[in-house]
């Protein structure tokens, strides 16, 4: 009997990776406020072009909607990680989510869904808070179901450029 479980036991993996069931992460909108102190607030959607992202620099906001989906699955955690350039800030459906011990942690990005939930969206506030130098910085997203498949990552690199001061 051990020697059949064991014969099937490559199939479950490959069954789970074929099938599709992998959580997935998809970027519905992508505004991006490049002018916060202009009268009239300019905000592009980028979703779909972020090779076309404009260079950041300090008080520039971002807006991202994340479409999550467990792929048929229950969908399991959320996490969010920023480079210390940006600072964030997670809306999401709060009778979603877990309130339950410490699974979920809002202000560090980690949110655990309440069994059932397979699809959801949660929006992501981003705005440059230091910029030392010009360079890269990225919002990774991570998303795992309880399906016993890989998780799924997502994420948004945004090019920052120090302000010149004038003397």
């Amino acid at each position: 009997m051990k020697k059949k479980a064991l014969f099937l036991l490559p199939l479950f993996f490959y069954a789970c990776s074929d099938s599709g069931e992998s959580p997935f992460i998809e970027i519905k909108k992508l505004y991006i406020n490049v002018d916060p102190q202009a009268e009239e607030v300019v905000k592009e959607d980028y979703a779909n072009r972020m090779d076309e992202l404009p260079a950041l620099k300090v008080g520039d906001k971002i807006e991202a909607f994340l479409s999550l989906d467990g792929n048929g699955a229950e969908l399991k955690t959320f996490k969010l990680q920023n480079d210390v350039e940006v600072k964030t800030e997670l809306h999401y459906n709060k009778t979603e989510v877990s309130t339950e011990g410490n699974l979920t942690d809002a202000e560090k990005g980690q949110l655990r869904f309440k069994d059932g939930v397979t699809k959801t969206s949660v929006m992501v506030q981003a705005t440059v808070e230091k910029v030392e130098s010009n360079g890269d910085v990225q919002l990774t997203f991570y998303l795992s179901s309880k399906a016993e498949c890989e998780g799924a990552q997502e994420m948004i690199g945004l090019k920052i450029k120090e302000e010149k001061t004038q003397e």
